[in-house]
């Protein structure tokens, strides 16, 4: 049985977090790219090249990622002290910083996208694998920076062996804090929300405050479209106009991401210090957003829950295109 994605609906309320977290690394992280006082450790790998259709392509040396996470869990960031853990990364996405044409784009990923994901054992070891939705690779460690280099490092097998400098994650905790420091984020309407939320009227611009911007990027029951690829039209949708809100907040008030970031750092985990993260630079202003990218792919329905497969040559082109060059670039 084929369908488009449609997970227990219990199991995807992280989106708004990881959208909100996006929102802020774009600000905050383009000047620690500058100052790296720490890196993601993955195990070694001979994948910075890829010969595809006779072109030998190689990793670009001028990029700078962060994998931004948002984790279905109503609570701080404490780590479990086990190597299992009940956190999902619901929303997922890769942003990547080109530091030679100061722009920046997003990677945004199907939380349920089958891939090899490996199993931490008791001492936080790699015993194994399995390949399972990507969502379930932050399950693996203890919740806190080692499940992040867990997902870290499915993500990078995902796309071919690239490299990624930075992760950060966000528990569900701050969401109204965020959404309503930013003075509320307004957008048109997608979808019927009538037997969720009366006041989200499909087609009415509305300002979302707190809990309800987080109804209409997580809820996926009872609307027209239930399945998680219309759900994640709706975060970009939010994400842009966020962004828009918080730049106009910056401008007003250049320490308005520090303090945001003061509100939300008891839900946060990253390898990107919080000196990093404070130091904007007036640079900012001078990169350019080029948009977000989607793997394409099919979704089909497993034993127990929807399994996303991307397709394989679209999944090389769009890694070639974001991350790689030809040699002769070089």
């Amino acid at each position: 049985m084929k369908l488009r994605v449609n997970r227990n609906f219990l199991k995807v309320m992280a989106g708004i977090a990881g959208v909100i977290c996006l929102l802020i690394s774009f600000f905050l992280l383009l000047h620690a790219w500058e100052v790296k006082e720490s890196q993601v450790n993955l195990p070694e790998t001979d994948r910075d090249s890829i010969t595809w259709n006779g072109v030998k392509y190689l990793q670009r040396k001028d990029l700078d990622t962060i994998l931004i996470m948002g984790l279905d869990k109503f609570e701080d960031t404490e780590e479990s002290g086990k190597y299992l853990n009940h956190q999902q990364a619901d929303f997922m996405v890769l942003l990547a910083v080109d530091r030679k044409t100061k722009t920046y784009s997003v990677l945004h990923l199907n939380r349920d996208t089958m891939t090899d994901i490996s199993v931490l054992g008791e001492r936080g070891e790699r015993v194994g694998t399995v390949n399972e939705q990507l969502a379930l690779s932050h399950t693996y460690g203890t919740g806190g920076k080692d499940s992040c280099r867990n997902s870290v490092e499915a993500v990078s097998n995902l796309l071919h062996g690239v490299k990624i400098d930075h992760f950060l994650s966000m528990t569900m905790d701050a969401v109204a804090i965020l959404n309503d420091y930013a003075g509320g984020v307004t957008v048109e309407v997608l979808d019927d929300f009538s037997e969720i939320d009366p006041s989200l009227v499909q087609g009415e611009i509305i300002t979302l405050k707190g809990p309800q911007a987080l109804t209409y990027v997580r809820t996926r029951k009872n609307l027209e479209d239930s399945s998680n690829l219309h759900r994640m039209e709706r975060q970009r949708q939010y994400l842009t106009a966020l962004r828009e809100q918080v730049e106009s907040k910056r401008q007003k008030d250049p320490e308005f991401l520090a303090k945001a970031l003061a509100k939300a750092a008891d839900y946060l985990v990253s390898d990107v210090t919080v000196n990093q993260m404070s130091a904007i630079s007036e640079k900012i202003d001078g990169y350019t957003f080029n948009g977000f990218r989607t793997l394409d792919g099919e979704a089909v329905k497993g034993d127990k829950y929807m399994e996303y497969y991307v397709d394989k040559d679209a999944l090389m082109e769009t890694v070639l295109e974001l991350y790689f060059k030809p040699k002769e670039y070089f």
